[in-house]
């Protein structure tokens, strides 16, 4: 077994340098063509324009190309166990808050709802088969509920940042979005948490085991953050890939973009190193109540919810609630420079 694992990764790396080293080429690419562009038109009368606008493609490149090395530096960190410190006491209130605020300046047109995340007691997952069941999970527009836990904070703000900034360049400008967080205990450990695939069976079955410690009153406490969009999202085949490195779904539209294609990558290696999960189901998966509606037999059915499109992208990211006097201990990964 392990040395199968071995050649996995093995091959996991060779790919990824192949793929680094196709990305790093298409800026260099550019940057040569439009400097020999300027070579040519900078000593030519009335072409100083065109002089001028290769020296801004070349900067465009630059830029881009910068952001692919340091992303890529994260990623060789996060595969080497370091670059992570789990030990800093984080609020994550203001993190949350922080990614709203910013992209609402982003794009101002655009409504951004913030909230509280709460497990329905009022239906039971083990007698729904065929129910979407992530309507199990009700937001409530108001004040994100606080929330502090052991882990890297800066880390934990690329997470965030990673998740709005593709929002901000994949989705409509006016498009609404919904960003919640909520507390709740399941019955299951953060090490199998993290071992789960980033696919929805998995949420389901987190899910599953809140319900368990629902009845209980028992199990371990996690906070639960979701980000709602209702852009064009990505087929359903998908889904499970955005996390690869690399990855898009829609090359046409990450070159008019933007963007590494590590975002995603990068934000699952942070999340996992927080013995945490993330995952990426189609949007329309929670019922939203109005912060008025008390009775929620009526929104299971959606007679009294909030209208919410059917469409667009959820990112769904569960991290252990960890005090410092827990009995279960993260690894430390320390900085590293």
């Amino acid at each position: 077994r392990g040395f199968n694992e071995q050649e996995a990764m093995t091959e996991k790396m060779k790919r990824f340098v192949s793929d680094a080293s196709h990305e790093l080429r298409t800026p260099l690419a550019a940057i040569h063509g439009y400097a020999e562009l300027y070579t040519m038109w900078r000593n030519m009368p009335g072409e100083q324009e065109r002089a001028d606008d290769s020296i801004a493609h070349i900067k465009a490149s630059s830029e881009r190309m910068t952001e692919l090395v340091e992303d890529l530096l994260s990623l060789a960190r996060f595969d080497e166990g370091r670059g992570i410190n789990t030990s800093q006491k984080v609020s994550l209130s203001p993190i949350i808050s922080d990614a709203a605020n910013d992209l609402h300046a982003l794009d101002p047109a655009r409504s951004v709802q913030q909230g509280s995340l709460t497990l329905s007691d009022e239906w039971k997952l083990m007698n729904c088969t065929n129910c979407n069941f992530e309507r199990k999970l009700i937001f409530k527009s108001g004040k994100l509920p606080d929330v502090s836990l052991l882990g890297d904070g800066a880390r934990l703000r690329q997470v965030m940042t990673n998740i709005v900034g593709n929002i901000h360049r994949y989705t409509p400008t006016d498009s609404p979005v919904e960003i919640a967080m909520g507390i709740m205990k399941a019955s299951i450990t953060p090490d199998k948490l993290s071992h789960l695939p980033s696919v929805s069976q998995s949420l389901k079955e987190f899910l599953e085991a809140a319900e368990v410690s629902q009845s209980t009153n028992a199990g371990n406490k996690y906070v639960v953050i979701r980000v709602v969009d209702h852009g064009p999202g990505v087929p359903e085949e998908s889904l499970s890939r955005i996390f690869e490195r690399f990855y898009i779904a829609d090359p046409s539209r990450a070159r008019e973009k933007g963007g590494t294609g590590l975002g995603m990558a990068i934000a699952q290696s942070v999340v996992k190193a927080h013995h945490g999960f993330i995952c990426a189901t189609i949007s329309n998966p929670a019922t939203i109540v109005d912060n008025s509606k008390t009775n929620l037999d009526d929104t299971m059915d959606g007679s009294d919810s909030m209208d919410v499109k059917a469409h667009g992208l959820t990112l769904t990211v569960v991290l252990p609630i960890r005090e410092i006097d827990d009995s279960y201990q993260s690894t430390k990964i320390s900085e590293s420079n």
